[in-house]
């Protein structure tokens, strides 16, 4: 049996889920598949040279078997499930009917306990969800999950049900160099650097990044945000939190960020339970510790690992604020300087390798993989008729509201200038009357000068010639004008 082909099923949200099948299709040596399943939006990426084919959803719906003789054309094999929403359950199974093929699924996070998971601070599973999901999980020849954390909750909702862990992994730390933004070196820089990574919105404790600003005064502390804020994507100083905002960022380049900006430790104060966390692993791997909420996959491994410390329940931002001005006084550097100590010593179990994350799921692949069953040649006209004619707005609907968000910010920067031009001209034309006025002047005061000047050289000519004359001339002479002045 040769190297069947993944078709993996993925939502349109992107984020760490797109990571994690893309690090897979790179590192785990067979043809992969990518269908990006949404409402209303379906996109197939093929594999080799990159290419992106919008589907008409309702048009695969009424041809199932014209996509199915192009993808068992293409020796896919197993079906790799990445998301429990709907659309992508619905086209897995289509798939794995259609081809005879089995599917494997990973939980990539809490959402499998409710679909509305994000918003808890501790989700409770939802009955009618835990119900639905049930059958299409226990039909998985597998089912994954990137941490304990995670597996223990879903064998607790669907009993019996066996979940293997298998961490996210990681690629080896490279050495570069990078260099922060401009704007970081417009203000004096900070004692002491906290830094957060990645995505931070109301989930990964946007709110107590509000907070602290109250809390941190006169401390000496600053916060960088390597990545962006709910609230704030671009580059910039954030007044509303006082921390400065890098923007979207290369995975890779996270520890020599963490070291442009003189990061000290870095802050983790998520609401939401972590399946894993890609950015933690990235600040460890860098050997920067961690101070961490304790809930979910995160707490977890600070726990078993050691690299940092963990807040208490329940915590704000006074909370965080009081625990940073302590681990970043002279009092705690012994304590800061054994965690990095530990840190400095690489561990596979503390940070998972891309590699060995790469070696597991090739091995599931090569269990449950199977030849799909050979078909007739695709027929290239019949295929062509699935593809959507135009994509779905839905698709780059939060980059168009950022580019709305951009026009009506250089909008009203327009206007404003617009109205600073009108208000102003009045007053360049005043000035420009008081300039012409001012040359005016100059002109008839060097004028004058040089009249002065000129008598001033024939009075001194006068004088020297005075001054040849006989004394009793130069008498006579003075004698004669004190006549004439009286």
């Amino acid at each position: 049996m040769g190297s069947p082909s993944v078709l993996h099923l993925i939502s349109l949200h992107g984020g760490g889920v797109d990571r994690h099948v893309r690090d897979i299709a790179a590192s785990v040596a067979r043809s992969h598949l990518l269908w990006h399943v949404g409402a209303g939006a379906e996109v197939l990426e093929a594999p080799g040279p990159r290419r992106f084919m919008p589907l008409d959803t309702q048009r695969v719906d009424a041809q199932p078997e014209a996509l199915a003789r192009w993808l068992r054309d293409l020796g896919v094999g197993l079906a790799h499930v990445h998301s429990l929403a709907r659309e992508a359950r619905r086209r897995a199974e289509l798939a794995a009917s259609r081809l005879g093929i089995p599917l494997v699924a990973t939980l990539h996070d809490v959402q499998f306990l409710r679909p509305d998971a994000f918003l808890y601070t501790d989700p409770e599973p939802r009955a009618d969800w835990i119900a639905e999901l049930d059958p299409f999980l226990r039909k998985a020849a597998a089912v994954f999950a990137p941490s304990e954390f995670i597996a223990e909750r879903a064998r607790r909702e669907f009993a019996g049900l066996a979940v293997e862990v298998v961490p996210n992994g990681v690629p080896a730390a490279h050495a570069v160099e990078v260099s922060p933004r401009r704007g970081w070196l417009e203000r004096p820089r900070p004692a002491h650097v906290v830094a957060l990574l990645g995505a931070i919105g109301p989930h990964k404790g946007a709110d107590v990044l509000r907070e602290l600003p109250a809390h941190l005064e006169g401390s000496g502390i600053g916060v960088v945000v390597i990545g962006y804020l709910d609230r704030q994507i671009n580059p910039g100083w954030n007044e509303e939190t006082g921390a400065f905002v890098h923007g979207p960022y290369d995975p890779t380049e996270t520890g020599a960020l963490l070291r442009a900006y003189g990061a000290d430790l870095v802050l983790f104060p998520n609401h939401v339970p972590e399946s894993f966390s890609y950015t933690l692993s990235e600040a460890w791997s860098a050997g920067y510790p961690v101070l961490a909420a304790p809930r979910g996959a995160i707490g977890e491994r600070v726990r078993r690992h050691g690299g940092g410390w963990l807040l208490a329940e329940p915590f704000g931002g006074a909370e965080v604020a009081r625990e940073l001005r302590r681990l970043l006084s002279p009092a705690a550097a012994g304590e800061v300087a054994r965690v990095k100590s530990i840190l400095s010593q690489p561990d596979p179990g503390r940070v998972p390798t891309l590699d060995a994350m790469a070696a597991t799921i090739d091995a599931y692949y090569r269990r449950y993989g199977r030849d799909a069953a050979p078909g007739a040649e695709v027929d290239p006209e019949a295929l062509q008729e699935l593809l959507a004619t135009s994509l779905d707005s839905s698709l780059f609907r939060k980059e168009l509201a950022h580019l709305a968000d951009l026009c009506d910010d250089a909008g009203k920067e327009s206007t404003r200038l617009r109205k600073f031009e009108a208000d102003a001209r009045p007053w360049i034309a005043h000035l420009e009357s008081d300039v012409a006025a001012l040359k005016e002047d100059i002109v008839s005061v060097t004028a004058q000068r040089d009249q002065l000047a000129g008598e001033l050289d024939e009075i001194r000519a006068a004088d020297a010639l005075v001054s040849r004359l006989p004394p009793r001339l130069r008498l006579w002479l003075a004698n004669l004008a004190r006549r004439a002045r009286s």
